[in-house]
């Protein structure tokens, strides 16, 4: 049975619908995405950071690494050391060297101590110093992690400059 040139104008109209509809989601998708992409680039660390030709952020390379790889690498190995040491005895240290990379460095659990105000009070907190030498400088710097009652303490750590 045919629907006549009315049919065939509705089937039209259907595909040319179907058409504009996905180029507006597309158009809707990439205005999205630029806007996104240009408030990205333009904060100051995002656009310094592609300008420079780095392949590492900022806070990596500050610790001067140029690789990202490097980093990981130190990184798995520092942790795996932090968190065996966070079940030692206050006043315990412990060692971590990668032979890939040529660092290495020492961590010493300082001092435990309780929180008596602020957030979390009733928490348990160690404070730690770390001295390492990474990419031929060496750097102290020293953190804390708290856990609450019968939980384990974080072994991602904020370090800060000494």
């Amino acid at each position: 049975m045919s629907h006549g040139i009315f049919g065939r104008l509705d089937d039209l109209t259907d595909g040319l619908g179907a058409v504009l509809m996905l180029f507006g989601a597309a158009l809707t998708i990439g205005l999205l995405v630029g806007i996104t992409a240009q408030h990205w680039a333009t904060d100051p660390g995002n656009a310094a950071f592609l300008k420079s030709g780095r392949t590492v952020p900022r806070d990596v390379a500050a610790y001067g690494y140029t690789s990202m790889n490097d980093f990981n690498s130190d990184h798995l190995r520092e942790q795996a050391t932090i968190t065996q040491l966070l079940q030692a005895p206050v006043g315990s240290q412990s060692l971590w060297e990668n032979p890939e990379t040529g660092n290495r460095g020492v961590i010493w659990v300082m001092k435990e101590r309780q929180v008596e105000r602020g957030a979390q009070p009733g928490q348990t907190c160690r404070d730690l110093m770390r001295h390492t030498l990474l990419n031929n400088a060496y750097r102290n710097t020293v953190g804390s992690t708290c856990r609450d009652k019968g939980q384990a303490y974080s072994a991602e750590i904020a370090w800060t400059p000494e």
